[in-house]
């Protein structure tokens, strides 16, 4: 399969470092405004690492933080190919997310 977008929900621990990796690999992803702002730390210290113990370029690096972008669900799934979903371990949460999930994502989108 041939992923070109993809959609990561949730930008916790793993989220956040699932997240960093997939737009390091230069792939498009998209999570929640809030979610962004919370991970910015945890993502800037991901950056250091990468640098260090990957020899990783800078300019790289800078890149795969610009391919991460933060809109609403619609907007993040409207053209994605895949859906990795890392958000909290909660039955409410995650059947409230599937279920905008389902009804904002096209037919392609695996999630």
């Amino acid at each position: 399969m041939n992923y070109t977008n993809i959609t990561v929900a949730g930008s916790g621990v793993l989220g956040n470092q699932i997240a960093f990796q997939t737009a390091f690999k230069g792939f498009n992803y998209d999570i929640n405004e809030e979610a962004l702002e919370k991970a910015k730390e945890r993502i800037a210290e991901l950056k250091t690492h990468y640098e260090a113990d990957l020899n990783a370029p800078v300019s790289e690096l800078n890149a795969a933080i610009e391919r991460i972008a933060n809109s609403d669900l619609t907007q993040a799934v409207a053209d994605a190919d895949l859906v990795i979903e890392a958000i909290p371990e909660v039955v409410q949460i995650k059947i409230d997310f599937y279920t905008k999930l389902g009804q904002a994502a096209p037919a392609k989108t695996v999630f």
